[in-house]
């Protein structure tokens, strides 16, 4: 099969973070479906016996149709909109999803946290990208007060509430690896003997291994940092500091903030990969590790099933449990 590469580049938008790089046993794909969704393009190629379109754009769709900041009345933007004290009503679905979402936060030690979005807002990092001045320390400090998971209450009963107004949440660094996980089991449920899930830089591998290629977070005149190999039911998603950004004095602003300074996360990974059968996982567990630093990344990659690769501000390649392949030569595996 053909390889693809897809690109991505301009400053203020976000960036194509990797590249999927088809081994040459992949099977032909017979039929293909893409489209706009969470904000972002996807598409799915795979090849089974009967038309999984219809299937694999509902699925999407529920997603963003459900966990939406701003779909429609979603159960996220109705409890956005809620005033303290007021319970939203979960379905089944809504309320595994709503669980899950909180766990990963509480695991990762609260570096992803979906309840910063008043932070994200007075960034100007909720998309398209509208900041250009770093908001003041006294305006941070009085959002991060807004700001926490802590102000928000899943219950048994299948509701949830939050005890401040002014606290949102958006569920946006999980779902695209939610919504690819929910593609990639239509598709094994179908018995697609080969697919390719993307889904806004999110990546599913069904059938068959597949070679992806992780974007150079710095400038490069190759295409790619580093390669590894997806293995079939895997899902990849890379988080980084070169996504969302904007330059005063300059300084870069990126979009990833520190739930716990209000600002821009410094560790030192500025590009984190993280691969897992778990596309919620992987997909928060990217964020988190550009929030935590590549020593604290690798202590929660030890405590879960899933396997990553980071690039470090000096451009050393930290793995684990995955085997990369050098591209770039200003990236050196370390």
């Amino acid at each position: 099969m053909k390889g693809r590469t897809f690109r991505r580049g301009v400053a203020l938008l976000p960036v194509l973070l990797l590249t999927i790089l088809f081994a040459n046993s992949c099977a032909p794909f017979l039929r293909s479906v893409n489209g706009f969704s969470m904000g972002a393009s996807y598409y799915v190629d795979y090849y089974a016996a009967s038309d999984l379109s219809a299937e694999i754009r509902a699925a999407i769709s529920d997603v963003d149709a459900r966990y939406s900041v701003s779909f429609g009345p979603s159960c996220v933007s109705m409890l956005d909109q809620s005033g303290a004290g007021a319970a939203v009503s979960l379905d089944e679905e809504e309320y595994r999803a709503f669980s899950r979402v909180f766990a990963l936060a509480e695991s990762s030690d609260y570096a992803f946290d979906p309840a910063i979005f008043p932070l994200v807002k007075l960034w100007g990092f909720d998309p398209p990208v509208t900041g250009t001045v770093p908001p003041s320390s006294e305006r941070i400090s009085e959002t991060l007060t807004h700001s926490s998971l802590s102000l928000f209450s899943l219950s048994s009963d299948h509701t949830v509430s939050k005890s401040d107004a002014a606290a949102m949440l958006d569920f946006g660094a999980a779902m695209k690896g939610y919504a690819a996980e929910r593609v990639r089991d239509v598709l094994i449920a179908a018995n697609a003997s080969s697919a390719l899930v993307y889904i806004g830089g999110t990546i599913a591998a069904v059938g068959e291994d597949c070679r992806i290629g992780v974007t150079p977070p710095r400038d490069s005149k190759e295409s790619f940092a580093f390669s590894f190999v997806l293995k079939s039911g895997e899902i990849c998603a890379t988080s980084g500091d070169y996504e969302r950004y904007f330059e005063y004095d300059g300084v870069r602003y990126h979009h990833i903030l520190d739930p716990k300074t209000g600002a821009p996360a410094t560790s030192d990974v500025i590009s984190a990969t993280v691969i897992s059968s778990d596309g919620m996982m992987a997909d928060a567990y990217a964020t988190a590790a550009v929030v935590l630093g590549s020593e604290k990344a690798l202590a929660l990659f030890e405590r879960s099933n899933v396997r990553a690769a980071l690039i470090t501000r000096d451009l050393k390649v930290i793995t684990y449990n995955v085997d990369v392949t050098i591209k770039d030569a200003s990236y050196v595996a370390e």
